[in-house]
């Protein structure tokens, strides 16, 4: 033994978390659920106090090997002068590549600095993260990319590491620890799961990250000796297990590392220290227990389990918002209608998913409390068909305007007092339809006025079918003498033996983009979307929509968007309805919607899916 606790140190190694601020929101993240509580620990010393620690760490043990974690850190305050006056150091940095990094390439020495890019599909555009992970490996900062086995992103991770594997780098897939759908990983991987991770699976000192929980109680090990885990308040601990022992504070000008190993205090070593700590051919000098490192749960600290309660306000748009076609039924029969008809011809329509159905309305307003219940005050836009001819339907919007907001689409054919007395123009938005088969402009017009005067933000939707586009330019015009926004939806439909909107003439396009100008982005968007080719092109691409949205339809089926879906997340009628945890890829082909919120494309979508300030409502 005496000749094993002399024997020659290894090189000092430090995992130092820089800070817990992130800008990403990752379920599997070791801090989830806790962002600020943690941040309560940030402490942001001067520069100069900062580089002088590690001068003395440096004159104590030479240059050591510093991996910087955190949160993001290339968040931290003066990251680049920070990483500089570190590199009397060897530095490692982990990062989720969210941030601009030509500066950082272009001023630091990549002989002192290795980047791991750390992919997060829920919250990164691979396209931008693969930019940056090239310009610097370019500059020889690395080659490697983590990736965390997630049950919830395993099925893409084949496609994600094909793309990085062709650009050149190496992948290091690491698994999860915590709890995903009441089961605790790494444990609950299926055989079918663990063959799909194992070919990526990395490895830290040659050891691969383990499948199962590795028992190290008892065993001597150096953590503490030759690594140690820095906090962000300085403190200093042995390492990542779930019960590390603390070493001193970074900042006090007498700590130092132990000198010699000691026993491990933990049942597991969910961090993979073990493989450059543990002491080989030495006893267990006190017993692990078997029942604790069989059942991971008793074992992983609780700020490792994910919580499943996701404060939604802190993911753009900041509001949930959920499409109900309530139902198809309709006073009017306009020949464009795209809605499903009972006889229409099999093909026509889902007859399943579309068929409509109509639950009490006791029924229907314990869902919708049971909705802000879980996900806080939603924007509810409302369509359908008709919604006022849907029954019980003005007892219904009493109840939900008090709890969610509304956008409800409407050909504007009932009474418009009907509205005045029962919903307020606070909490009620309403978007109509104009049909100039069926009603008289100037009536339709004087309606909106009506509203208006009352307080109640309107718009129209005008749809461009190939017979009523002659006069569409002109009825724009008179809504924008009122102010009234007038937006026109391409045709979806057959109309003589062509499919629209691609069939569509060059004449009649012309046509239609004619009647706006560039400035007006709704209608530029909406058209350039339906009838370009550049716009749809999603899938793959992480995307919000199931997160932050969710379509529902008349038999409660719910989807994650309006596009050609094949698995639902749920139905609003019989409880199953539950928004998804976190960004997925886009699996569809074409894109249906402009405003899709693909992630980090925030800036493109963000400010459309808004209610105007001065709504008040409860999260």
């Amino acid at each position: 033994m005496n000749d094993i606790l002399k024997e020659e140190k290894k090189p000092v190694y430090f995992n130092w978390d820089l800070h817990y601020v992130c800008n990403y929101r990752c379920p599997y993240c070791w801090f989830y659920g806790k962002w600020q509580r943690m941040a309560e620990k940030n402490i942001y010393p001067p520069l100069e106090k900062i580089l002088k620690i590690w001068d003395n760490i440096y004159a104590k043990y030479g240059p050591v090997y510093l991996d910087l974690i955190g949160g993001e850190p290339l968040l931290y305050p003066q990251i680049i002068p920070l990483v500089k006056g570190l590199s009397i150091h060897k530095i490692g940095i982990t990062s989720n590549l969210s941030v601009d990094v030509s500066d950082f390439a272009r001023q630091i020495d990549s002989s002192r600095v290795h980047v791991t890019g750390s992919f997060h599909p829920s919250f990164a555009d691979l396209d931008t993260f693969l930019k940056r992970a090239l310009l610097l490996k370019e500059k020889g900062f690395g080659d490697q990319v983590c990736y965390v086995a997630y049950p919830a992103q395993i099925k893409p991770m084949a496609h994600y590491m094909d793309k990085f594997i062709k650009n050149g780098f190496q992948c290091q897939v690491q698994t999860f620890w915590g709890e995903y759908q009441g089961k605790q990983y790494p444990l609950s991987y299926s055989a079918e799961e663990k063959a799909l991770i194992v070919p990526y699976l990395g490895t830290r000192e040659n050891e691969k990250w383990q499948l199962e929980p590795k028992a190290v109680k008892g065993r001597l090990c150096r953590a503490g000796q030759t690594r140690a885990n820095i906090k962000a308040d300085g403190l200093v601990v042995t390492c990542g297990g779930d019960n590390p022992q603390i070493i001193g504070n970074l900042f006090s000008e007498d700590f130092k590392l132990w000198e010699q190993p000691r026993p491990c205090r933990s049942e597991i070593c969910p961090c993979n220290d073990w493989a450059g700590t543990l002491v080989e051919n030495t006893q267990v000098l006190f017993p692990a227990d078997p029942d604790k490192t069989a059942q991971l749960a008793l074992v992983i600290p609780q700020t490792r389990v994910s919580e499943k309660k996701i404060d939604r306000t802190l993911i753009a748009p900041g509001r949930v918002f959920l499409t109900w076609d309530i139902h198809y039924g309709c006073n009017y029969q306009c020949s464009y209608c795209n809605t499903p008809k009972p006889w229409d011809p099999p093909g026509k329509w889902d007859k399943q998913r579309d068929k409509i159905v109509y639950p009490h309305i006791d029924k229907l307003l314990a869902i919708w409390q049971d909705i802000y219940d879980k996900y806080g005050s939603c924007e509810v836009h409302i369509t359908g068909g008709e919604p006022f001819i849907y029954p019980s339907f003005l007892k219904l919007i009493r109840f939900l305007s008090a709890i969610h907001t509304l956008e409800i689409i409407t050909n504007l054919s009932s009474d418009v007092q009907d509205i005045l007395e029962n919903v307020t123009a606070d909490r009620v938005r309403i978007g109509t339809t104009f049909h100039p088969e069926f009603v008289d402009l100037n009536e339709f017009l004087q309606k909106h006025l009506i509203l208006r005067k009352n307080g109640f933000e309107t718009w129209a939707n005008y749809v461009a079918y190939p017979p009523q586009m002659g006069k569409m330019g002109a009825i724009k015009k008179e809504f924008d003498k009122l102010g009234i926004s007038f937006n026109m939806q391409p045709y979806m439909g057959n109309f003589n033996g062509k499919e629209y909107p691609a069939g569509y003439a060059p004449e009649e396009l012309s046509h239609l983009k004619a009647c706006y100008d560039n400035e007006d982005i709704v209608n530029t968007k909406t058209v350039e979307w339906k009838t370009g080719t550049d716009y749809k092109k999603t899938r793959d691409k992480p995307c919000r929509m199931g997160q932050m949205y969710a379509k529902i339809y008349p038999n409660g089926d719910a989807y994650r968007c309006c596009g050609p879906h094949k698995e639902t997340i749920g139905n609003l009628f019989d409880g199953t309805f539950k928004l998804l945890d976190e960004a997925l890829p886009c699996n569809c082909e074409p894109c249906f919607c402009w405003r899709c919120m693909l992630v980090e494309k925030e800036d493109s979508w963000r400010q459309h899916w808004i209610v105007p300030e001065k709504k008040v409502y409860k999260t």
